[in-house]
């Protein structure tokens, strides 16, 4: 899969650094109408982004009452093209049910933890800790992405 609307240079240089990188930046929308930008650590499978939550926090509040989403990369410093990297999407939550981990398969907990077990360990939490704390599954399918 890949990112709608980007294609040749701006994909490959849209899938490097998703890959490479482990914080995104979410923004949702409280029913007020005010955005709230987050930043997550996540995992991109090519399809859909992976994000752990709090099962308490604004952000998963929002997405109950609006599942449109943005997502950001910083800024590129060192790239002379695609420097920016902004992904529109739809969020879907999965809540775990009260005292389980995350709702996750196998394959989906290994990404995460290839991706951010360094992490993990710098936090101070184990992986078990990390998946009870953050029991909530957030999924973004993307919509439109835009690079520049």
């Amino acid at each position: 899969m890949m990112l709608p609307h980007l294609d040749g240079a701006a994909q490959a240089a849209a899938e490097r650094r998703l890959h490479d990188q482990t914080v995104i930046w979410l923004t949702t929308v409280s029913p007020d109408g005010q955005p709230q930008t987050s930043p997550v650590g996540y995992v991109w499978d090519g399809a859909t982004f992976l994000i752990l939550s709090n099962p308490g926090t604004p952000k998963v509040r929002n997405l109950r009452d609006n599942p449109k989403v943005t997502l950001h990369l910083d800024l590129d410093r060192e790239a002379e093209e695609h420097s920016v990297l902004t992904i529109e999407g739809v969020a879907e939550v999965t809540p775990a049910p009260p005292g389980a981990p995350a709702p996750l398969s196998g394959r989906e907990i290994s990404a995460y933890l290839d991706k951010h077990l360094e992490s993990m360990r710098w936090a101070g939490l184990t992986p078990e800790e990390t998946f009870a704390g953050f029991s909530t599954v957030i999924r973004v399918t993307p919509t439109r992405a835009r690079s520049y």
